[in-house]
């Protein structure tokens, strides 16, 4: 058999059986997705549709490979960590690392059962050709040596440095990172294995090793046979170095997957987009931090690198949680890319949004429509009062521009103080003044706009509506013109390129108050909200429930005038240890309760509670606005 392979994996849930079809187009196949997506129950189904694969009789009737399939899991080492850490706290601190030990013989028949490194050590103890392999790679690359012996009935596995003194030490005091390397490359390696499994390559290892171990990976990657040491690889990682992205015909090997239950979207070797020419040029410059948003469930594309460094400002000065919310800023070099790097991701099953420059509605509604054209597009627009999302693209758009053509002179005064019309090509007089006049618009108060023409503030009106529903739909424009033109402490003549121009702007947001923020970068730190999932973090808001459910009955004690007795001794009766987070004290008509902790960040202790106050709207009052 050659590639591609179909393989069905069948996932029990608790309403039933999902089956879940996975193309394997190359020898590798990576699944991508949050913490949570389910990846490591999908590549457990996996393994019996492989475990089938292997029993399958040939082409032209040759026999089956009768390979073994391996499962190794993310917690591979973990049986080690009794032997190097006080787990159970009765060590005192002194782990048993010389006491590591692999099993006995009698386990060495289960060997590729194991999901565990003693499964691999087993392995090097049964095979000789395997531990020359591992001891050679360990000698050139690393300066170690590595002893596989049995003491005792139990296996062992020691170590020695070779460029310090040659003592041996127990496998118990080696470091995490080569521990786990020793174990993938033994799987790798094995060439009674025909499909591996590991989840989560990267755990432990330092970015270095993980480029070390895909190589490994790539090259013994492939269709297994009887005689070869080929072998389908299907991996899990949160990893940029275990994504292999050299072209658009790498995509396909990728499996996004979204949350447990969900299928996971794989995208096609002839989809027509990773035909495409701009396809080709953003994957061909995608470094490690830009596979990042290969991750993100609602990546931010943005015009160049400007815009990702003041965009990493603002969150970062904000507290926005990109990365933790599912998003990850991506720079695709020009407006033009948009459309078809936004369909390629919209394929991959994600939701991404969009920050475009103004001329990216000036020039034309291929951009915009990208959104609009679609079904919640189109839904958000009949909503209005449109008949399609195009239908309001396009009436709008067209209108505007012609009003540029047609009244130009009565917006010119305020359209050639824009950077779009002093930096504009004269050669392309059309184009500059649309967007001239756009950003004037957009960028002007109703007061100036009232000393215009009326269908001036009318089309200004309309294009409110369409921006507020391209920002429903994820697609965020500069309604001030370019990055450039919302920065408050720069001067773009004094730096050489515009990259060291953002990076002076970063620094300056990072001292800026984020009332100052909000007023001057208000559309970009809109998108990047509606980018990240995750709200504004509020310990407050998990402390109301605890607080309530105390505060509540001590004011009706109060009220009943039995406010005897430890008002702290009572909470513990309504909320049990928990109650030792505040310090409750009767005062003559109200509860007062202050805070214990060092690490919550709560403002507004001590809180105050009358005996004729709403509890609750006190309590939520203080607690929430914190």
């Amino acid at each position: 058999m050659v590639f591609p392979v179909e393989i069905t994996a069948s996932i029990q849930l608790t309403d039933g059986t999902q089956n879940i079809s996975i193309h394997l187009h190359e020898g590798i196949t990576v699944l991508l997705g949050p913490n949570g997506s389910g990846k490591t129950q999908l590549m457990r189904a996996a393994k019996r549709s492989l475990e089938q694969l292997m029993r399958q009789q040939g082409p032209n009737e040759t026999p089956p490979v009768n390979k073994k399939v391996r499962f190794v899991s993310a917690g591979r080492i973990g049986m080690l960590e009794q032997y190097r850490a006080d787990f159970d706290g009765h060590r005192s601190g002194n782990p048993q690392y010389d006491e590591a030990q692999y099993g006995s013989k009698k386990d060495s028949s289960r060997r590729h059962k194991y999901e565990t490194l003693q499964g691999d050590i087993l392995t090097l103890s049964q095979r000789p050709d395997i531990l020359v392999k591992i001891r050679e790679r360990l000698r050139k690359l690393f300066k170690r040596d590595m002893l596989v012996e049995w003491d005792a009935g139990r296996l062992k596995l020691s170590f020695s440095r070779l460029d310090g003194p040659n003592s041996t030490y127990s496998s118990g005091r080696e470091a995490s990172g080569l521990m786990h390397l020793v174990g993938l490359l033994t799987s790798i390696y094995d060439d009674e294995v025909g499909a591996l499994i590991i989840d989560e390559p990267e755990v432990s290892m330092h970015p270095q090793l993980q480029a070390f171990l895909l190589q490994a990976m790539t090259d013994i990657a492939g269709f297994p046979e009887v005689g070869n040491n080929k072998k389908i690889i299907l991996l899990s990682t949160h990893s940029t170095e275990f994504v292999k992205l050299d072209s658009p015909s790498d995509i396909p090997q990728l499996v996004f997957c979204s949350d447990f239950g969900v299928s996971p979207v794989q995208i096609a070797p002839d989809t027509g987009e990773l035909q495409n020419r701009k396809i080709r040029e953003l994957v061909s410059r995608m470094g490690q931090e830009h596979k990042l948003s290969l991750f993100a469930r609602s990546p931010v594309l943005v015009e160049g690198p400007s815009d990702a460094v003041i965009c990493g400002a603002l969150a970062s000065r904000l507290k926005i949680h990109l990365e933790a919310g599912g998003s990850q800023v991506l720079p695709v070099i020009g407006k033009g890319e948009f459309p078809v790097v936004l369909k390629l991701f919209t394929l991959m099953g994600k939701a991404p949004v969009v920050l475009a420059d103004c001329d990216g509605l000036a020039d034309g509604t291929e951009l915009v429509n990208s959104f609009l054209n679609t079904q919640a597009g189109n839904a958000t627009a009949t909503a209005r009062g449109f008949g399609s999302g195009t239908e309001l693209s396009r009436n709008v758009y067209g209108d505007f521009c012609g009003l540029v053509e047609n009244s130009w002179d009565e917006i010119a005064r305020i359209a050639q103080q824009t950077g779009y019309y002093i930096n504009g090509d004269p050669s392309r007089e059309e184009q500059r003044r649309r967007r001239a006049a756009l950003v004037a618009l957009l960028s002007q108060s109703a007061e100036h706009l009232a000393a215009l023409p009326e269908h001036w503030s009318a089309i200004r009106a309309r294009l409110d509506v369409l921006l507020s529903v391209l920002e429903e739909l994820g697609c965020f424009i500069l309604r001030r013109g370019t990055i450039e033109d919302y920065y408050s402490n720069t001067e773009l003549t004094e730096f050489m390129t515009k990259p060291d121009a953002a990076v002076n702007e970063a620094l300056s947001i990072q001292d800026a108050s984020e009332d100052a923020l909000e007023q001057a970068f208000g559309d970009a730190i809109r998108c990047l909200r509606a980018a990240s999932s995750s709200k504004k973090l509020n310990e407050g808001e998990a402390l109301l429930d605890l607080l309530l459910a105390c505060v509540a009955p001590l004011q009706a004690r109060l009220k009943a005038g039995a406010n005897s007795g430890d008002a702290n001794q009572l909470a513990r009766t309504f909320i049990g240890e928990a109650a030792q987070l505040f310090d409750f004290a009767w005062e003559a008509d109200a509860i007062k309760v202050g805070l214990h902790s060092q690490i919550l960040d709560v403002q507004g202790f001590p809180v105050s509670v009358r005996v004729d106050e709403d509890a609750v709207e006190v309590c939520s009052r203080i607690l929430l606005d914190s």
